[in-house]
């Protein structure tokens, strides 16, 4: 819990963000653009506590947790660029990905990605 506490405080703030931008839609476009930016602080330091920890494991283990993390952040921007181009065909007019991931579905896509590299890489070195 204590390595994923940034991840819940980004989120969190993303909500609120969220709802402070559909609820003051008078503020000008310098205040909206921070509070729009705000869950970034918190995400910078969950990516900062994650090298932490990374960094204090066996040599091994190490390169699990860094091949995971390069097959989530690897299979988040294909997901991604193939969303957007699938965006120039109009194929996803119909569907809510029209748009791309969002801020919280790459979020989950990562982390989707990264319990899946984890357990691929694991299998590998055993």
């Amino acid at each position: 819990m204590k390595l994923n506490a940034w991840a819940f405080v980004a989120v969190l703030v993303s909500i609120l963000a969220r709802w402070l931008l559909h609820r003051r839609d008078d503020w000008g476009a310098p205040l909206q653009g921070v509070i729009a930016l705000t869950p970034l602080l918190p995400s910078l330091l969950y990516v900062r506590s994650i090298a932490r920890w990374i960094s204090g494991m066996d040599e091994l283990q190490r390169r699990i947790q860094l091949e995971a993390c390069l097959f989530a952040t690897t299979g988040t921007v294909f997901i991604t660029t193939a969303l957007g181009l699938l965006e120039g065909t109009g194929i996803l007019q119909t569907i809510r990905l029209r748009h791309g991931l969002g801020w919280e579905g790459t979020f989950a896509a990562i982390i989707v990605f990264y319990i899946l590299g984890t357990i691929i890489f694991n299998r590998r070195y055993r």
